[in-house]
């Protein structure tokens, strides 16, 4: 894909994304919804996404910091729009391991797809998962253990929370054992040369000053 058609595809995703925008608000006018107090967030979001369309106009290495900052800006008005839609602000303790470092994968999955870069779509793959995990354990820690949002279970339901932090931890070893066997190639067998048998050595033929000097 040349620059024109990724511009061209740019172009039109900002075109689908000022037309969402509108027409919400336009909703919003007629069902009376404080747009004010729903979309702030998209002061967040929107600068986000026009840095990772900036990032996106070459594969230049360069340009792949431009996509990862893009990506932590996006990410973090994401959170924030949830945030302001549910009222859970306390999610923040534990909403961290989407920002970091899901956002940095996210960034890095996107550039390694611009770029067709197979290991950073991987590499990106894998920290997004991380990301995933840690954002559920330290949910279910912070939310039904501790019950910072209100939310409590009884005293047998809580086996539940322990049962599903040693899940997760398990899978996230067992990725990183399957990742690391990946990366170790088997050794590549060297061909056999054939033995050379040894040859006698050669003779020097008597030069014409040695038969001179002899007696």
């Amino acid at each position: 894909m040349n620059n024109n058609e990724q511009h061209e595809r740019n172009t039109r995703a900002l075109g689908l994304l000022l037309l969402g925008v509108g027409a919400w608000i336009l909703i919003a006018r007629f069902i009376h919804i404080d747009v004010g107090s729903w979309l702030w967030p998209f002061w967040v979001i929107v600068p986000g996404g026009l840095i990772i369309a900036l990032g996106f106009r070459d594969t230049h290495r360069s340009s792949k910091g431009l996509v990862t900052f893009g990506s932590i800006i996006a990410v973090t008005g994401i959170i924030l729009f949830v945030q302001n839609i549910t009222g859970q602000w306390q999610s923040w303790a534990y909403a961290w391991a989407l920002l970091f470092p899901g956002s940095i994968g996210l960034g890095q999955y996107l550039w390694g797809k611009r770029a067709g870069n197979e290991t950073e779509v991987h590499s990106g793959e894998k920290t997004m998962q991380i990301a995933a995990v840690l954002f559920v354990a330290f949910g279910l820690f912070f939310e039904v253990v501790l019950g910072i949002g209100g939310f409590h279970l009884d005293m047998a339901s809580r086996i539940v929370v322990p049962v599903l932090l040693i899940a997760g931890g398990a899978a996230l070893y067992i990725m990183s054992m399957n990742a690391g066997r990946k990366q170790v190639s088997p050794p590549q067998s060297r061909p056999q040369s054939t033995p050379v048998p040894p040859q006698p050595p050669a003779r020097q033929d008597d030069s014409q000053d040695d038969i001179a000097q002899r007696p």
